[in-house]
């Protein structure tokens, strides 16, 4: 994540703000990259998930725990990761790309 951060940085590095269509192409641009990368990154706990389904039903067919606990711990142990993620994305992107014109 942090060596396509950079990359991202160098390609949309902004030096000042431009207040034009091609600017704000720019940044559109620059904000989409960032949505799709952090969608991307969660598509391997996809196949987790799917590996983890036979151990699952096993033991909902045991009635060992019901289906909602299994949901709401798996759901719960995957905030903080995805809030870090998010949060070092941010922190490496945000003022290099230029949203914010204040530290300049």
């Amino acid at each position: 994540l942090a060596i396509v951060a950079f990359i991202t940085m160098t390609v949309y590095l902004r030096t000042r703000m431009h207040v034009t269509l091609t600017g704000a192409n720019y940044y559109l641009g620059s904000i989409f990259f960032s949505l799709i990368i952090l969608m991307v990154n969660g598509f391997p706990e996809l196949g987790m998930m799917v590996l983890r389904l036979p151990v699952f039903h096993k033991q909902r067919e045991f009635y060992f725990y019901p289906a909602w606990a299994y949901t709401l711990t798996a759901a719960i142990w995957k905030i903080p990761h995805s809030l870090i993620e998010s949060f070092i994305w941010t922190g490496l992107t945000y003022y290099v790309i230029g949203y914010s014109p204040e530290l300049e």
